[in-house]
């Protein structure tokens, strides 16, 4: 029986997304110093999300990684995924390493049916960041935990099989997704821009504490232990203005204590001034409302020691 005998699903093509390929026998090691998350523990089955930083610990881009045949996989958004393979480059140097932008597919769908969701199917991992490779197609199933009533929501990237896949009708809805469930994927224009800690990336397990040496290790692992975050992303929206944009300021008191990084035209992530989370907060002198994230969004104990 089809899944789609059970429920109609959405299935959106993704323009705004990128896979990149890590292959090589040193691909394990070389990203093991080059992000954030301790890759050499990740099962063959698991995606994670992760970071790779600058030396002064800022984020160069984040992604979705998991394993595939003699290497990884990552998710990249478009707008940095060519920029990022060339700086990852330039610090292959000797090893056997392979990174390559590929032309695949991607493919974001979800249900709210949990009948549909949950029919037994290889292709259709059954838990959060579980992942399915196979020959023709990767499928991720990503957290699911806003409040649009979607009991499953999954990545595929390659050929979906027919009697999984529906005809295309929508497109571009993964950004939203993952906006909502507090997970920023930074574009270009936030490349370099902020510590792992303001994107929330240590609250979502992208950052591996005991890992050992990364680039940019020292001060990611200075901010979080000894009370240094300060910035925390949240998601918000302004009714009152239409199509906010990346790059405009959230103010407190007419001073400008935050940012936004992105938007998909009503709510956007933005990052804050962890201090100023419960004060009045405005953008263009309209009230901006904070809304609720699928975790809590706290700084370490050391900070409020």
């Amino acid at each position: 029986m089809s899944m789609f005998e059970l429920s109609s699903w959405t299935f959106s093509q993704e323009e705004q997304f990128s896979f990149v390929t890590i292959t090589g026998e040193d691909a394990e090691t070389f990203l093991q110093g080059m992000l954030t998350q301790d890759v050499k523990k990740l099962p063959g089955n698991r995606a994670a999300w992760a970071a790779a930083c600058n030396h002064q610990g800022r984020v160069a881009a984040s992604s979705l990684i998991f394993r595939i045949p003699n290497g990884f996989g990552m998710l990249l958004p478009l707008s940095i995924a060519q920029a990022e393979v060339d700086r990852l480059n330039k610090f292959v140097l000797r090893s056997k390493v392979e990174l390559s932008l590929r032309p695949d597919a991607i493919t974001y769908f979800c249900s709210p049916d949990a009948k549909a969701v949950d029919i037994p199917c290889p292709a259709l991992p059954r838990n959060p960041m579980d992942v399915y490779v196979g020959q023709s197609v990767i499928t991720v199933r990503l957290p699911s935990n806003d409040a649009q009533g979607m009991h499953g929501k999954f990545i595929a990237i390659g050929q979906i099989p027919d009697n999984m896949m529906g005809s295309y009708n929508a497109k571009n809805r993964l950004a939203r997704s993952l906006m909502e469930e507090g997970i920023a994927l930074i574009e270009k224009p936030e490349s370099l821009e902020w510590l792992p800690q303001a994107l929330n990336l240590d609250l979502i397990g992208a950052i591996a504490a005991n890992k050992g040496c990364y680039t940019g290790q020292e001060i990611v692992s200075k901010t979080q232990n000894l009370g240094k975050v300060k910035r925390r992303m949240f998601l918000g929206i302004c009714k009152e203005v239409e199509n906010p944009d990346a790059g405009k300021e959230i103010f407190v008191e007419n001073e400008p204590m935050g940012r936004i990084i992105q938007s998909d035209g009503e709510h956007f992530l933005f990052v804050l001034n962890y201090e100023y989370m419960d004060s009045e907060l405005f953008l263009e002198s309209k009230p901006v409302k904070i809304l609720p994230l699928p975790y809590e969004v706290t700084v370490p104990s050391s900070v409020l020691a």
